[in-house]
């Protein structure tokens, strides 16, 4: 999406330049970012003297814009290999005596290792573990495969060496006061009524094919719950041509118009997060808006295809999930592997719209006005 350049936090002014440092190392995914929020949260309660710096790509630090958990953002461009020793520079002049690894990437220990910190804490995997200190070690199951683990739990493992432990496992996000203004003047200008029910649609995921419910589906779900609740719809889409692409599908199979449409129009994280305060419902793939939503309070639908429910588990009382059970899942790839077309992507072919609606309807019921 497209994001605003971060630079010091607020609370940077309240640290001693003489306090430890601690680099963290955010994850790649801005849903995992949102999963890791209980330890974020719980890092800045047991290490208030510390000076702490995120260290990560552009929507995982722009997700977290507003926060009062460290000192300074700093973006990880070393993707990009000429500007790896730029990052690296960067991650050296913070002097930090500790990193936290977040991801499992051999990258971010290489990184790590270069930042000068004594002790470097994350999970032995991916051959990285020569260049930790503490090395944790990933759950796996009978066959030495890698046993399904809630990401929440996964990274809240990797406080334990320091004697952290998460209060609870409770999603948060901040918003900024920018971010609610710009996001109350898209609503005004839309003409949004907020004696009926907001709901966002999100037809897209970075992820691959596997993860995307059809857009005719989404479609036809909205109209069901413009029919019967009146409801106003926001497609979102990520500023993308694949994204934009499938939010403008989705609307032109639509019977009813929807209040915005994000495939025709800019958008960024922080309005995003700005909507979906607002929004009383979310009717989402398993991507990254699913849990910014449930981190805000939102109501969620989430529609499973290929992916493990048991690896995003987030336990939230506001959630739907709608999934349907098949031989070959949950499969975890990017596209469906099956050679037959009239078999392909059936764990979500397969979810109907009814099933949907249903799930829709019994949060618009139940969790309307009581939750928001």
């Amino acid at each position: 999406m497209s994001l605003r350049p971060l630079g010091k936090m607020p609370r940077l002014q309240c640290v001693m330049s003489n306090s430890p440092s601690i680099l963290v190392f955010l994850p790649n995914w801005v849903g995992d970012v949102v999963m890791a929020t209980p330890v974020l949260r719980a890092l800045r309660a047991g290490r208030e003297d510390s000076r702490i710096c995120y260290v990560g790509r552009g929507g995982a630090t722009a997700v977290l814009e507003g926060c009062g958990w460290c000192d300074e953002m700093i973006p990880d461009e070393s993707r990009r290999f000429r500007f790896f020793p730029r990052t690296v520079r960067r991650i050296r002049a913070i002097r930090a005596e500790e990193a936290i690894l977040l991801p499992n990437s051999f990258r971010s220990a290489l990184l790590a290792r270069l930042s000068g910190a004594a002790r470097r804490i994350g999970y032995d995997r991916d051959g990285r573990g020569l260049l930790l200190t503490d090395r944790l070690t990933p759950p796996r199951d009978a066959k030495g495969e890698f046993r399904p683990v809630p990401m929440i739990d996964y990274y809240a493992e990797l406080l334990s060496p320091l004697g952290i432990s998460p209060a609870d496992r409770t999603m948060e996000l901040p918003l900024t006061s920018e971010d609610v203004q710009q996001g109350e003047a898209v609503l005004r200008e839309a003409g949004y009524d907020s004696d009926r029910p907001l709901v966002m649609l999100n037809p897209g995921a970075a992820f691959g094919t596997s993860k995307l419910w059809p857009t005719d589906k989404y479609a036809r779900a909205a109209d069901a719950l413009i029919e019967s609740r009146d409801a106003q719809i926001i497609i979102n889409a990520a500023p993308n041509l694949a994204e934009r692409t499938l939010a403008i599908t989705t609307e032109e199979n639509m019977k009813h118009p929807p209040l915005l449409n994000f495939g025709r129009r800019d958008n960024t994280l922080g309005l995003l997060k700005a909507l979906l305060k607002r929004c009383d419902l979310l009717i989402t793939n398993d991507t990254g808006a699913r849990h910014i939503a449930a981190a805000l309070g939102a109501g969620v639908v989430t529609i499973f295809g290929s992916t493990d429910p048991v690896w995003a588990r987030i336990d939230s009382p506001r959630e739907r999930i709608v999934r349907i059970d098949v031989s070959c899942g949950p499969c975890q790839k990017k596209v469906c592997p099956l050679p037959d077309e009239t078999q392909r992507l059936r764990c979500l072919t397969g979810v109907s719209v009814e099933s949907v609606v249903a799930a829709a309807e019994e949060w618009l019921s139940d969790g309307r006005g009581g939750a928001r």
